[in-house]
């Protein structure tokens, strides 16, 4: 849980997503940039899950704090990471099969940009940009593989997902597949932090949705929440 001083926490502006698009429900953890968000000035001392799980990324250390920057992308705000800057979700996601999309970009030129990542005790388990040109997901921890895919440059705002049905893993660009991977696992794919890889190796880069759902959603769903990203953060989904 996190401490703070009332009288120095403002809310973020909250700007709705446009009432005809919705993500499908279900989600295991829902990160939006654009409600839930708890600053001081700019900095972000907690991300609130809007999934109703309370899944919430937290960071009580001024230094450690990432940063809440208005209209980056259609207008809407993204959380912004610079290298040092991390939120603990208060307790991790650990499906065992998984739909999972991010909106944000990578800014960092060389290595990788941790999206989501192990901390604690837990598994090394991971989703990252790998570089400007791939994204790294799932491994080492509970048998997964690293997997990295082509997906087009990510420093660029773009909508990055994957589903993973306990077999096959498909990681897709704004909706459209850009590779397969067949894999068993022996647990959850366990994700523990925002922006860090245990609180040493870190993103450079802005989120400005995460969903995390437990289960492969149906290509029907998976287009309809993909939808919804695409509406309202002007994507080509």
């Amino acid at each position: 849980m996190f401490a703070m001083a009332v009288a120095a926490v403002t809310a973020a502006i909250v700007i709705p997503a446009p009432a005809s698009a919705n993500p499908v429900g279900g989600a295991h953890l829902w990160l939006r940039a654009d409600v839930g968000v708890t600053v001081n000035g700019t900095s972000v001392s907690a991300w609130l899950d809007q999934s109703g799980n309370a899944r919430n990324g937290t960071m009580s250390l001024a230094s450690r704090q990432p940063q809440l920057v208005q209209g980056q992308i259609n207008g809407l705000p993204v959380i912004r990471f610079s290298g040092a800057q991390s939120l603990g979700l208060t307790s991790p996601v650990n499906p065992y099969t998984f739909t999972v999309f991010v909106v944000g970009k990578n800014s960092k030129t060389s290595g990788f940009s941790m999206i989501l990542g192990p901390g604690g005790n837990y598994a090394n388990n991971q989703l990252r940009w790998e570089n400007s040109s791939q994204a790294l997901l799932v491994g080492t921890g509970n048998s997964f593989p690293a997997v990295t895919s082509n997906v087009g440059s990510t420093m660029v705002y773009h909508a990055l997902s994957a589903t993973y049905d306990g077999s096959t893993l498909r990681v897709y660009r704004d909706g459209a597949l850009t590779s397969t991977h067949t894999f068993a696992t022996s647990g959850g794919w366990t994700l523990a932090q925002i922006g860090a890889w245990y609180s040493s190796y870190f993103m450079v880069g802005d989120l400005a949705e995460v969903i995390v759902y437990p289960t492969k959603l149906s290509d029907t769903d998976r287009q309809t929440t993909g939808k919804y990203l695409g509406v309202k953060y002007n994507l080509p989904w």
